[in-house]
This record gives C-alpha cells, structure tokens and sequence, in this order.
C-alpha cells in the first residue's frame, strides 16, 4: 500500500502542480472535475439517495464552478444556495425529517472550488502553491510527528490515529512551508503575522481532515472511494484543502490581494 501511495502521488502530484501553474481555463477544468468527483463520493455515501437527487447535487456542484469560471460570484453562490435547500425540502416532502449531512454535499464540495478560482483570480497560481505547500506540509509534519514521537490521542472517538503530537507537527512543518514558498517565488522573508496566517490555515486544514473522517465513520466507510490507488477517493486527499481554501479566499478578499499582499 506504501508504494502505491507513493506511485500514484509521483504520477498525480506534477501533473496537478502543472495545471496549477498554466492556471485559467486548464485550472478551471480541473476544479470542476474535482468538484463532479467529490460531489459524487459524497452523496454514494448515503443509501437514501437515489439517482436524481445524486445527479442534482453533481450537477449543483459543477455548474457552479462554471459559472464561478465566468467571474459570477453571485450567481454561482445562488445555485449553491438553491441546491441546498431544494435538498432539505426534497427530503421533507419524502418523509425524511430532519437534517442529513448530505444535505450540505453542493456546499461542502462547491465553495472551496470556488473559493480556489477566486484565489486564482486574485494572485494567480502563486497564492494557490503557497495553499498547497502549507496543507500538504500539514499532512507530512502530521504523520511524521504522529509516528515518531506518538503521543495522546487528539480525537480518537473520530480518527483514533491522529496525535497532539502530530497536530502540533503539522503546524510546524506548515510555517516552515510557507516561509520557503515566500521566499522562493516572493522573495521576501517570513514576517510574524504570515507565520500565524499559515498556523491558522494549518489548523483549519486538520480540523478539515477531521471532519471527513467523522463523516466516514458515520456512514461507516473506511475511503470515500478507491478512485486513487492507495489514497482512496478525492474527499480522502483533498479534505485539508477544501477545509482551507474559503479561510485563504476570505483572506484574498479582506486583506485586498493574494499571499504576497498579505
């Protein structure tokens, strides 16, 4: 399993870290298949979904990045909303009382693909590396730190796996990430306030990581799918991000421009 982790991540990670840096339209193509393919990890999840409301909520996801594409913020925030709450009264006019987690699929999938293309808009794909670097450091500091000093357990009712001591490193090896990403595309060095910019985001991508692991015990699936040989599914490799993504957006938004502007 190790080595085909390791094969499918030497396959895959060049190949989207180059679709990345030709940024618009490849990256936006990009974004909508990996909203399509969540979206529908997401709703395979749950037995009581069936084909319509399934391809409703893919469907959702997608057009909303389309249109996103097209640099209609509003109009694609709307389908995300129309999706959302045709589901909740979907599921009350079929009897299904109460409020389900798949009811949130279109926006659990579709604003963090959204908030990727704002990103891009803002900074181009500079902004989208420096996001990249810091989740994925997350997740190797992460396991590194878990494995090799262990430790109590930091939620072991929901990924028994995952250590303080892994949390702890993740965030290290995060700030370390971002003060090498400023420095080779900004050139400029690590200031106090983006080493707690890239904390923040750090943790945010392991409360992200926790989420979908709480989400497969409680539909009792170990992957979201086996779309990636030896990762699972997408939602399986890309919950760090999409947890991280709107909190980078959010940034881009407030604080006027990408990373560099931070």
């Amino acid at each position: 399993m190790l080595w085909t982790r390791i094969a499918s991540a030497v396959v895959l990670g060049p190949l989207f870290l180059a679709i990345v840096y030709f940024e618009s339209p490849y990256f936006n193509f990009l974004v909508a298949a990996l909203a399509g393919l969540m979206a529908w990890e997401f709703v395979r999840m749950d037995a009581h979904y069936k084909n319509r409301r399934r391809s409703l909520i893919i469907a959702a996801s997608v057009l909303s990045v389309a249109v996103m594409s097209t640099g209609k913020v509003l109009p694609a925030l709307t389908i995300i909303g129309l999706a959302t709450v045709g589901l909740v009264i979907a599921d009350q006019v079929a009897g299904r009382k109460g409020l389900h987690m798949v009811q949130i699929a279109v926006v659990y999938v579709a604003l963090p693909a959204l908030s990727l293309l704002y990103i891009v808009a803002a900074d181009g794909s500079f902004s989208i590396f420096w996001l990249l670097a810091v989740v994925w450091a997350t997740d190797i500091g992460a396991y590194a730190a878990g494995r090799i000093i262990g430790g109590p357990k930091l939620a072991p009712r929901i990924s028994p796996n995952k250590t303080w001591s892994g949390a702890v490193g993740g965030l290290v090896s995060a700030v370390l990430a971002s003060a090498g990403v400023l420095y080779w595309g900004a050139e400029q060095g690590m200031t106090v306030h983006l080493a707690f910019i890239a904390a923040g985001v750090s943790v945010v991508s392991q409360l992200g990581d926790l989420f979908e692991s709480a989400l497969k015990r409680r539909y009792q699936i170990k992957d979201s799918s086996n779309l990636i040989p030896g990762h699972g599914g997408f939602m399986d490799r890309f919950d760090g991000l999409w947890a991280a993504a709107p909190v980078a957006a959010a940034l881009c938004l407030i604080l006027g421009g990408g990373v560099r502007a931070w």
